[in-house]
């Protein structure tokens, strides 16, 4: 696949990472539940969203909370807009470079 191809993907996933946790606000979205949205493109695995999550991250778009339940031996990445990524969803803001538009 192309570099360009590849870059379009990237771009697409981010964006879409944003809407999805948009709809799941306040609460948020897992690292696995953003797995499953994706699963049926198969363009993707669990491991390149992680990559695209840290890359939100990374431009404070997004914040990632780890949680744990020992009793129930669950460990969780949650993954909330920040208030900066929500008025990117909304068009309050001017575009990132490396987001799809």
């Amino acid at each position: 696949m192309s570099n360009l191809l590849q870059t379009a993907e990237k771009e697409i996933l981010r964006k879409e990472i944003l809407n999805l946790c948009y709809q799941a606000a306040p609460v948020g979205c897992s690292i696995d539940v953003l797995a499953a949205a994706f699963a049926h493109t198969g363009t993707c695995d669990k491991d390149e969203i992680a990559r695209q999550v840290d890359y939100l991250e990374a431009k404070k778009l997004v914040t990632v909370e780890n949680t744990r339940n020992a009793r129930l031996r669950i460990s969780r990445k949650i993954v909330k807009l920040t208030a900066d990524g929500i008025d990117y969803i909304e068009g309050n803001t001017d575009q990132f470079a490396g987001i799809g538009g």
